[in-house]
């Protein structure tokens, strides 16, 4: 455990916790705090809820679509394989986080709180700032009172991934053989059969037609589609008609002047006695005492914490906790801190990691500024205030009016708005409004699709408000024989001869394997061989896949080849060695860059196979639902 708090303290630490801050930015805050009554699995008793799913695939989907750049095609994702992957990863994490508390994986609140004076995003001209550290944190929709106590749990969970994440070990041997491994060579030949030279004399009769046909519905059937018509609400549009008062201001400026106020921070340093397996309560509660006695009776408040304070994240710079405001640590701590006077040292405290003491060394509070210098940002937030007021209150009122409403057109020429439209998208989803995974959902559900009802208002991932109806709804439809007969016939005429292509592969390379040689062969079968001497793993061939099938072949014999056939598009491969010639081990630069590559290819198996392991002996139940499965 000390070598964790150590790597904590370092630059490691300051790394995790960046990645905590840049997860939540990515996942947002809801995953954590968003209740729902339906859950998508079950880990050992605490639930992952359908929401919290949903939202993560949808994301997920979103990103998928947007590295897809113009070629967008929302039917090549497959969004049941997304989700899967989506919630095993969900899985997987809770397990984690389980077990770091299981493994007693914690992290001090003074050592949260230094690593958080130490991000740079929440520096301002080297030091922290704690303008900056609300304004950053409550953009990714946490609060900054609570922020330090989910920082400290995901420091946890990470501190446990880490240290699996670093236990790869690599021996030299292993280094040298797999390097020798690396550098070998082989002389290699390759022929194509194509399924091409086959078409000529075959014939497909029209009851093969009619079988393939009837076989594969599904390959003649165009998807189901929706069009829709919807309404969009923004806050944006009712800037202009917020324009706040002289008394909104004074009023929202009194708010402020009574925040900076109660804002005060302080600096402080502690002294930390832990609690574990090793140290009792009670032994600890009189050590902490002795070090009591000692501080009020003048004795160096800092010399005293480096001699006995536990806490790695402080203990260097004598116990200094910096600048502080509340909710940065425990309750108990923070309680003793804010009810001492600067110069005071508090009586013992408690908390889970043992017993503090603590002394305040200062107290700063915020200069008020002047109504006249925060007026531009006043009159700024009062509008945005009074238009999310306007927004809620239209949004609340539209609502009501296009659930009455038979269509979109009436709401509409009431509230000033535009009825826009979509393209037709399937179930898979399409672009713009039909990204959206959550309007996919309700556009084809029983109420819109079979009853013809208008949706309730959704909020869309920027604020916006949207009400849909479905405009055209084209049902799955299988087309008629007469239109596919054609196809049908061109489909079988290339599985025939592609099988043909693979028994000529496969009689190829049994005659090889039989001792017969590269040219009786191609003669026989009227192949020709393309030769690649001396070929590496890095030889570009028109395949990788050529290569990783040469490189699974076994050593030949003397003056005989091993060979094997795969699939490439319309046509077969056959791929045989005549020679292997072993590589030296590399130099040992190169060796310690293999070392660096296995060790943490080996990590990262061993982490998957450490999730493997918590998965089988957890109770991990997954609720199969409908919109999972559609």
């Amino acid at each position: 455990m000390d070598a964790f708090r150590e790597m904590v303290k370092g630059w490691l630490g300051k790394a995790l916790l960046t990645f905590v801050l840049l997860i939540m930015a990515v996942t947002g805050i809801e995953m954590y705090f968003t209740g729902s009554s339906v859950t998508a699995a079950s880990v050992n008793g605490t639930d992952i809820s359908q929401a919290d799913l949903d939202k993560l695939v949808d994301r997920q989907r979103q990103q998928m679509m947007a590295q897809m750049g113009a070629n967008q095609d929302p039917a090549a994702l497959d969004v049941r394989r997304i989700r899967e992957d989506v919630l095993n990863g969900m899985i997987s994490r809770e397990l984690l986080v389980q077990e770091a508390g299981k493994q007693g994986f914690l992290v001090s609140d003074a050592t949260v709180h230094k690593l958080i004076r130490e991000v740079p995003s929440f520096q301002e001209e080297g030091k922290f700032s704690q303008r900056l550290y609300e304004q950053a944190i409550r953009q990714i929709g946490e609060n900054p009172a609570t922020y330090p106590a989910r920082a400290k749990q995901e420091l946890s969970y990470s501190m446990l991934v880490a240290g699996i994440g670093q236990s790869g070990l690599v021996t030299l041997p292993e280094l040298e053989r797999l390097s020798a491994l690396n550098m070998q060579q082989r002389d290699l030949h390759f022929a194509v059969v194509p399924a091409a030279r086959f078409l000529a004399g075959l014939s497909v009769s029209d009851d093969e037609v009619k079988q393939y046909y009837g076989a594969h519905p599904d390959r003649f059937t165009t998807p189901e589609t929706v069009s829709l018509e919807y309404l969009t609400l923004k806050r944006e549009d009712f800037l202009d008609a917020a324009a706040p008062t002289d008394e909104d201001l004074r009023a929202r400026y009194e708010e402020r002047v009574n925040a900076i106020s109660s804002n005060e921070q302080r600096r402080s340093q502690h002294i930390l006695v832990a609690t574990d397996e090793k140290t009792k309560e009670a032994d600890a509660l009189k050590r902490i005492q002795e070090i009591e006695k000692r501080a009020r009776a003048g004795e160096d408040f800092g010399k005293l914490a480096k001699e006995f304070s536990q806490d790695p994240g402080s203990v260097a710079s004598g116990g200094d906790l910096g600048l502080a405001g509340r909710g940065m640590f425990a309750p108990e701590f923070e309680q003793a801190l804010f009810s001492l006077k600067e110069g005071e040292i508090s009586a013992p405290v408690k908390t889970q990691y043992g017993y503090h003491l603590i002394r305040l060394n200062k107290v700063e509070r915020a200069d008020v500024p002047s109504f006249a210098s925060l007026k531009p940002q006043l009159e700024k937030e009062v509008r945005e205030v009074k238009a999310d007021e306007l927004f809620s209150e239209t949004s609340e009122k539209l609502d009501a009016a296009v659930y009455e409403a038979s269509d979109l057109k009436e709401p509409a020429d009431r509230f000033k708005l535009l009825v826009s439209a979509t393209e037709p998208f399937t179930r898979a989803g399409g672009t713009g409004l039909a990204a959206d995974r959550k309007i996919v959902e309700v556009a084809f559900s029983d109420e819109l699709l079979n009853e013809g009802k208008n949706s309730t208002g959704m909020r869309l991932a920027d604020g916006a408000m949207v009400w849909i109806r479905v405009k055209q709804h084209l049902p799955a439809k299988l087309l008629p024989l007469t239109d596919m007969a054609a196809d049908v016939r061109n489909q079988l005429m290339l599985d025939k001869a592609k099988e043909k292509a693979k028994a000529t592969a496969a009689a190829v390379k049994e005659s090889l394997g039989k001792g017969e040689s590269l040219e009786a062969v191609a003669a026989r079968h009227g192949l020709s061989w393309q030769n690649v001497p001396g070929a590496t793993r890095r030889t570009q061939l028109p395949s990788p896949e050529l290569l990783r099938v040469a490189y699974r072949l076994p050593h030949p014999a003397a003056g005989k080849v091993t060979a094997d056939s795969l699939e490439m598009g319309t046509s077969f491969v056959v791929v045989a060695v005549s020679k292997v010639t072993p590589g030296q081990p590399a130099a040992e630069a190169e060796l310690a860059q293999i070392r660096n590559v296995l060790s943490e290819s080996r990590s990262q198996q061993e982490f998957q196979d450490y999730v493997a392991f918590l998965r089988k002996s957890s109770d991990v139940q997954v609720r199969q639902d409908k919109s999972a499965a559609e």
